[in-house]
């Protein structure tokens, strides 16, 4: 009966060392290394996914910009339309050339002098790891560009 209390005293004795204590820290720093190295894929994935949207939407703002006829927009008063179906036309060609410009949502628009066509673009996005902040379901990112048509 001794025998059994001192056994039972024994494991009920706060322990004096610091056995195993180091597993439970190298499991915490572990985790905390994996989250850093998450969100440091994470960023880099959401600015590559940005970088591309700027690009696609320049390239739009571009080819909207090519579809002003120059003569036209000079000459061009500011109670005349102005060739807005035109330059929408030549965004949404641009955007079917390349198939991974398909989620991309482009609205065109012309400045006040018909000679400037800015761009407004759209995507839906699904970084890698984006749950991690709170975006399971992925991101809205968006984009500006102007271009200035060829007037001569």
């Amino acid at each position: 009966m001794k025998r059994k209390r001192l056994l039972l005293k024994r494991l009920l004795a706060p322990v004096s060392d610091d056995r195993g204590s180091t597993i439970p820290l190298i499991l915490g720093f572990f985790l905390i290394g994996l989250l850093v190295v998450a969100g440091a894929v994470l960023a880099s994935d959401a600015f590559t996914r940005q970088r591309d949207l700027q690009s696609i939407c320049d390239g739009a703002a571009v080819a909207g910009a090519n579809a002003i006829d120059g003569p036209a927009a000079r000459t061009r008063q500011l109670s005349a339309t102005l060739p807005l179906a035109a330059v929408q036309a030549a965004v949404q060609r641009y955007l079917a050339e390349d198939a991974g410009r398909g989620e991309v949502r482009i609205e065109a628009a012309l400045s006040a002098d018909g000679s400037t066509v800015l761009a407004d673009c759209h995507v839906h996005t699904r970084p890698v790891f984006a749950g991690l902040i709170g975006h399971p379901d992925g991101l809205d990112q968006h984009a500006r560009s102007q271009a200035q048509g060829v007037v001569q």
